[in-house]
């Protein structure tokens, strides 16, 4: 007999139930309340009683009211039941903040407060209890939540409420809930309940009061009914029989009423369990089985009471079929003597299954089984699949070097025992055991075994019922859970069908001899996502932030040379929803400076390398800086490729064959330009790699490969956009001079990782973005601004003449307010125009749809997809109209600026020095080119003639065929002299000349197809073959059609190169904005900063004149006061002519009291450099200052635990980089070194404060501002 599924397997500690019978009052009765419960005796009996009698019944009642208090636990554990928790003791008091969650909802924020109309703040008991909230919305809601999805909130600051947090979300609506939730923080909960509240029913209690109406007028019916149940109960326990709710309203078939009571309500809003339905079942079939004088009227009475409205649930797995039941023969006395301690109502008894532990599953807080508890799943008793026991694919242990985590060795003979459908499943996850397979079984995406329980414990999904972990969820979910894991650092990969049943069955009778496993529709992987590999597809949703996410690959060879360099990288990033590759080979210090700096400008969030390539210090670099980042080893030639196979793949799979187009004369036309650069000039076929380009070439193909894996590479490479990664220090190695080298155009300020930790320019001291400068500047209005206005924050400019450039087209758009602010409402209409272009290139490259799974899987939200692709194209034409929109409103401003740079971007190519092009004949072309709103209401593009050439000659074959069809029906009529003659027939039967049967004399090549009265209809050979080739041509014109969304948006990407100018230029306008709000919104004076270019020579003069200046990122205090202005010289001489002979000091001492700004003077110092070298207005009165070529910082205190680096070996190590790579045009920020209070670490301390300025005043002398360790005396 199967586990018996009760309240026990939960309260563990609670008493067995008594085992002397009790009479049961019947199922209804048992659920009344007991104001409404009728009593056990009759008025005569009541009058008769005995004042014993009465005290008795008295404490009967007490018993029975304490008993439905308590909803019905003493029925199971008799007088010794646990007693129940008030709803006073709810764990959030009234006006707490909470993160709450409803079914199909994401995570909100709430308050908790009590029900505005009964004063309840708590439902319900154990798993169902529930608090009522009010959701921070506009309109504000409220409603009741299981307490299981509510966690106490705690500011949109806290860690799990920024991105890859549980409660991270970039919907507005969520973030407005957090604004506002966030606007209540910091009052009482008294003064926060007193807000505005909902007073308006929610859906559950409306439909509560619906019932209870419903109920109560049939209350006095149900009353009357119970008097007869008593009866047949009463006859029923003669015989033994313990009474069932089917034979007690066998009379009744006609009168079926639900009474709702407090019970009933408190779980209408809990989560779908697929346990309960299954359980509840089997537990009326034991019944049914003991009880076995139930008659098949009682039995259908017992069906129909099933299908009562009950609350709609998710799909639920069939449950494998029971094992048949035991012929049904009259019940023993023993047998009910044995039966009757379980009298419980099967009403009641269905309402407690709710709590049952199903089979294999001990608690939801245990529901893998294994450890601690006394049930597994299925998967978990498999020995070759346990931790420690497992082999890869090619049977290596775990304990082995070589051992391949990703994949699993699955033994034959168990493939061979299980289902086909399993079969194909354990196939794909032995391939991928890292992976979480997302399994499509119909219109569902099923998870298995494992990935059941990370599905559950991740995403809130829930069990199916069995002993093997199965839960799923339908299709047009897959964006949701696909990103909830993603995001958490899951691999996931969708697997689809790939045929339909009918094609699966024409397979199989091609076969000679077919298996059961043949029969079985084909699924395939059509798509791993991974973190660093998210495209952002129609299937995949819609990006959570704007900010760049980048797959890193990298390889290292050690190197030994007279330069300081002993180690040269290889490294290849790309941006997947962008599709921008960045390739590059670089030489680096023992530090990994270059390397950190990478790091910190493109932080990646998935990083590949060679296994066993990477150094011990550069693990340890990749261990401490991207520890949150998914990092993975490829085996060295087989998956990381050196550079010979990576050209001879790029050969081979002619990724670039339409981004070449017909130029394949010379045998160079299938490699981008910059990959031609990095093959050897010698070797005509582009195989063999350059001198010096080994490293990035072998990168490259390591990200290929991956990208292969993830089945992206072809949308992604396709596009042909590479770019040449130059570490931005290179150009301080090739300057000739000083004049010479901040003259180029292209030099950029260096701002390695720890100078951008140090100045909190992208996230400050907890790993947020407040107070940080990208935080105070970046007020663009488009996603892809907000991405340039970073890579300009990463590498600012160091030209004085593009300075400038940059400064006279943030000072012309403060003068053009009127048009500043117009053009920002447009730019706030823009989509992500960017990403658009990478995911309409993806939909319509013909490489894609030739061999890739995508193209064959069944989809069965096909229309909703089509959609989704239309509406994004869209998009993508309405935002290009916009910005001519943009183009002509700038067009006064541009055409008459003295700025390039502002000519450049906001005037058409046709205009002088624009580099705008004009769309406005595309977008003409484009507006034409179909039905805009019918595309999108339908799915479907139906292209105008003169569009699509396949289309239209199909179209155009469909009616010379029809036209042939009327002329020879017309020929016809004219023959037999009949002028009703016509076709008739529709279909496969269409085109059948219908005749009068009287009158006509029909030709002998007539055939009779079909009849009616009256009439006969015929076909000739001429007909058929007219017909023939009509169908034909409309199944040339239904593929047309088909691809035809697909070619549409192929011919829009052939002019990707402008679409993409277009986005580029709009970007630097919608910085250019940001610089000038910042510029013109400071509260004190912001000026225009003077960047002088140095004088040439053996002497090179460098100096800073900073004057009232204050900190960019603060305002104003928190007591309201002005920021105290300070005034920073540095390399100056003095204005008097004592000072003229002097040297010009290149060093300030910064000393003062503890917290007296000190180490805040410092960075408010580098940051209003920047800000000089970026382009914008800084907050001085004055700022005069020849060009910085890199910002070193050493501030703070922090350690490196990850890297195994204590605070002073930090302090130590930022010191000896500033020494080694510090220059006379540098800026150096030194704070304090050591400092210890000891008397024997403070002499260390201010020894080594005194050597390091001593060395940059000996040496390089660049402008330091230090501020030295306390003096040990």
């Amino acid at each position: 007999m199967a586990k018996q599924s009760s309240l026990f397997s939960f309260f563990t500690k609670s008493p067995p139930p008594v085992s002397k019978p009790k009479p049961s009052p019947s199922p209804t009765e048992a659920d009344l309340p007991s104001s409404v419960q009728r009593s056990s005796s009759s008025p005569k009996e009541q009058a008769k009683e005995t004042p014993q009698q009465a005290a008795k019944a008295g404490r009967v009642d007490a018993k029975r009211n304490d008993k439905s208090s308590k909803g019905g636990f003493n029925k199971l554990f008799g007088d010794k039941a646990p007693a129940v928790k008030p709803s006073s003791t709810c764990p959030f008091s009234a006006g707490a903040l909470v993160w709450a969650k409803l079914e199909g909802h994401p995570w909100w924020p709430c308050m908790v407060v009590p029900q505005p109309l009964t004063g309840q703040q708590m439902r319900g008991r154990g798993r169902s209890q529930r608090v009522h909230v009010h959701f921070f919305d506009e309109p504000a809601t409220r409603g009741w939540v299981s307490t299981k999805y509510i966690r106490e909130y705690q500011g949109s600051d806290s860690s799990d409420a920024k991105t890859g947090g549980v409660f991270f979300s970039g919907k507005p609506t969520i973030r407005r809930a957090m604004e506002l939730a966030d606007g209540v923080m910091f009052d009482s909960p008294e003064k926060r309940i007193k807000i505005p509240l909902c007073m308006d029913p929610s859906d559950e209690e409306e439909d509560e009061e619906e019932d209870m109406e419903l109920d109560t007028s049939t209350l006095t019916d149900d009353c009357s009914d119970e008097e007869e149940q008593a009866d047949v109960k009463a006859k029923s326990s003669k015989l033994g029989l313990r009474s069932s709710r089917a034979s007690t309203e066998t009379g009744n078939k006609a009168k079926r009423r639900r009474i709702i009571v407090a019970s009933d309500s408190d779980g209408s809003d809990e989560e779908f369990n697929p346990q309960k339905a299954a359980s509840s079942s089997e537990e009326e079939e034991e019944e049914e089985e003991a009880a076995a004088t139930l008659s098949s009227e009682e039995e259908s009475t017992h069906e129909s009471e099933s299908e009562s409205p009950v609350k709609p649930v998710k799909r639920k797995r069939p449950a494998e079929k029971p094992a048949p039941l035991k012929a049904k023969t009259p019940t023993s006395l023993s047998t009910a003597a044995k039966r009757a301690p379980a009298a419980i109502a099967v009403d009641t008894k269905s309402r407690l299954s709710a709590f049952s532990a199903p089979d294999g599953f001990e608690s939801p807080s245990n529901g893998a089984g294994g450890a601690g508890s006394t049930t597994t799943w299925d998967h978990e008793k498999l020995e070759w699949c346990q931790d420690g026991r497992r082999k890869d694919g090619r049977r290596r242990r775990q304990s082995e070097d070589d051992y391949d985590p990703a994949t699993l060795y699955v033994p034959e003979d168990f493939l061979n025992r299980i289902s086909p459908g399993m079969r194909r499943w354990w196939q794909i996850k032995s391939q991928m055991f890292d992976t979480v397979v997302f399994y499509k079984v119909g219109k569902f995406y099923e998870l298995y075994h494992m990935d059941a329980v990370i599905g559950v414990n991740e995403l809130g999904l829930t069990f199916m019922k069995g002993t093997w972990a199965h839960s799923g969820f339908p299709e047009i979910g897959f964006a949701r859970f696909s990103d909830g894991l993603v995001q958490k650092g899951y691999k996931v990969a969708r697997v689809e069908q790939t045929e339909t049943p009918e094609m699966m069955e024409a397979r199989c009778r091609s076969m000679a001899k077919p298996t059961k496993f043949d029969r079985v529709v084909r699924r395939e992987v059509c798509r791993i996502i991974t973190r660093g590999t998210q495209t952002y597809s129609v299937l995949d949703g819609a990006p959570s932030e704007s900010q760049s996410k980048f797959l890193l690959s990298l390889k290292e060879k050690a190197e030994e040379d007279g330069s300081g360099c002993c180690r040269s990288y290889g490294v290849c990033f790309v941006d997947t929803s962008v599709g921008c590759f960045h390739v590059g080979q670089f030489p680096d210090d023992r530090h990994c400076s270059r390397l950190r700096t990478l790091i910190a400008h493109y932080a990646p969030a998935e990083v590949l390398f060679e296994k066993g390539n990477p150094s011990v210090e550069t693990r340890k670099i990749l261990k401490a800086s991207l520890s949150s980042a998914l990092q993975e080893g490829l085996s060295a030639g087989t998956q990381f490729w050196d550079a010979q196979k990576t050209l001879k793949q790029l050969s081979e799979e002619d990724y670039f064959r339409e981004a070449a187009g017909e130029d394949r004369g010379t045998g160079t036309g299938f490699l981008p330009a910059l990959l031609k650069s990095m093959t050897s000039a010698s070797d005509s076929l582009c195989l063999t790699p350059k001198e010096g380009c080994e490293l990035g070439l072998s990168a490259l193909g390591g990200c290929i490969f991956y990208l292969k894996k993830c089945l992206v590479d072809q949308e992604l490479l396709s596009l042909a956009n590479f770019e040449e990664y130059v570490p931005v220090d290179v150009e301080l190695e090739r300057a000739a001079g000083p004049a010479g080298f901040f003259a180029k155009t292209r030099q950029r300020l260096v701002l390695d990782g720890v100078t951008l930790a140090n100045l909190e320019i992208f996230q400050n001291g907890t790993g947020g973005t407040e107070g940080t400068l990208l935080e105070r500047l970046d007020t663009c209005s488009t996603p892809f601004g907000k991405r340039l206005l970073k890579q300009w924050l990463c590498a600012p400019l160091c030209n004085p003449t593009s300075i400038g450039d940059r400064l006279q087209a943030v000072e012309e758009l403060m003068g053009a307010a009127a048009q500043a602010s117009e053009v920002s409402e447009l730019l706030k209409k823009l989509p992500d125009l960017e990403r658009l272009l990478s995911k309409i290139h993806s939909i319509g490259t013909p490489l894609k749809g030739q061999d890739h799974p995508d193209g064959r899987a069944v989809l069965y939200e096909e229309v909703t997809y089509s959609k989704r692709k239309i509406a994004d194209f869209l998009s993508a034409l309405e935002g290009f109209k916009t910005m001519q929109e943009v183009v002509a409103v700038l067009a006064a401003v541009s055409s008459e600026s003295q700025s390039a740079l502002l000519r450049q971007v906001g005037t058409l190519k046709s205009g002088q020095g624009g580099l705008f092009p004009d769309l406005s004949a595309e977008l003409r072309r484009w507006e034409t080119a179909f039905d805009h709103q019918k595309a999108r209401a339908t799915g479907v593009i139906t292209p105008k003639a003169g569009f699509d050439p396949e289309f239209d000659q199909a179209r155009a074959s469909i009616q010379s065929c029809e036209r042939e069809l009327q002329e020879y029906l017309d020929r016809q009529k004219k023959r037999l002299g009949c002028r009703t003659m016509s076709y008739w027939g529709t279909g496969r039967n269409r085109y059948q000349m219908e005749v009068p049967d009287s009158g006509v004399s029909v030709p002998a090549e007539y055939d009779v197809k079909s009849t009616k009265k009256g009439w006969k209809r015929y076909v000739t050979k001429e007909t058929e073959r007219l017909f023939s080739e009509l169908q034909g041509f409309e199944e040339k014109r239904d593929a047309a059609l088909k691809d035809c969304m697909r070619r549409l948006f192929y011919n829009f990407d052939k002019n990707y190169k402008d679409w993409k100018t277009a986005v580029e230029c709009m970007a630097v306008i919608d910085v250019l904005l940001a610089l000038s709000r910042y510029s013109q919104g400071g509260d004190g004076p912001m000026s225009r900063p003077q960047v002088v270019l140095p004088e040439s020579g053996d002497q090179v003069s460098t100096f800073l004149e900073l004057v009232g200046s204050r900190h960019p990122c603060v305002t104003k205090t928190f007591f309201g006061d002005d920021f105290i202005p300070n005034d920073v010289v540095i390399g100056c001489p003095g204005g008097g002519e004592a000072d003229a002979g002097k040297e010009r000091a290149s060093c300030v001492l910064v000393t003062g009291p503890n917290m007296g700004g000190k180490s805040t003077l410092m960075r408010q110092c580098g940051l209003v450099v920047i800000l000089a070298q970026l382009g914008c207005y800084v907050p001085a009165e004055t700022l005069r200052f020849t060009p910085v070529d890199r910002v070193f910082t050493r501030l703070g205190a922090s350690d490196r635990i990850m890297a195994g680096e204590s605070t002073f070996f930090v302090e130590l190590s930022e010191t000896a980089s500033i020494l080694h790579h510090a220059t006379k045009h540098s800026l150096v920020l030194l704070d304090e070194l050591g400092r210890s209070r000891l008397l024997v670490h403070s002499k260390w301390s201010w020894e080594c404060s005194r050597s390091a300025v001593n060395c940059l005043q000996g040496g390089a002398r660049p402008r330091t501002t230090a501020r030295p360790s306390p003096a040990p005396w």
